[in-house]
């Protein structure tokens, strides 16, 4: 679950940094006040980004009551521990939030971030984000295989290619 969540996080962070990265060349970083990275994190928030590193507790606290279910004796403590746990936790959530913000604050103005804030805040954003999760997961599914089946595919391919020059792998 974790992988599957991370891997989404990537392709999300991937997609949504596709286009600044096949711009022309890099402009300078733009200054970061307040307000810009107060939009950043609202876009990184609305975008469900920060959704990573929230998830990442809840999939912690879900991995000790799966691995403590045959010890009940247990479950008082392991429950005051997750409890003690969860401000350090929420402490590095909120810097990796911060991180994030100041990700998307050096790649698009501020401006920009107001308007994709925007988009999120419509209805058609709203909607998007609704059905994003389940888009990603059958993406996912999908991507799975076909990552396996199209390295498969070029390892073969170079194989046969390098016999043809005389080399054997």
């Amino acid at each position: 679950m974790i992988r599957r969540f991370l891997a989404q996080a990537a392709l999300g962070l991937a997609l949504a940094c596709a286009a600044p990265a096949f711009a022309q060349a890099p402009a300078p970083a733009p200054a970061l006040t307040p307000s810009h990275l107060q939009v950043a994190r609202e876009v990184a928030e609305l975008t469900g980004i920060t959704l990573t590193f929230t998830g990442i507790f809840t999939e912690f606290e879900k991995n000790v009551q799966e691995l403590l279910a045959t010890r009940p004796e247990m479950k008082k403590d392991s429950d005051a521990v997750i409890a003690a746990l969860k401000p350090e936790a929420d402490k590095r959530i909120d810097e990796m939030t911060k991180t994030a913000a100041e990700v998307f604050a050096r790649k698009m103005n501020e401006a920009d971030l107001k308007e994709v804030a925007g988009f999120f805040k419509s209805p058609v954003g709203q909607r998007y984000n609704a059905m994003r999760r389940e888009a990603m997961d059958d993406l996912f599914s999908v991507l799975q295989p076909w990552t396996l089946q199209t390295s498969q595919y070029l390892f073969d391919r170079f194989s046969q290619e390098m016999r043809k020059r005389g080399h054997s792998l």
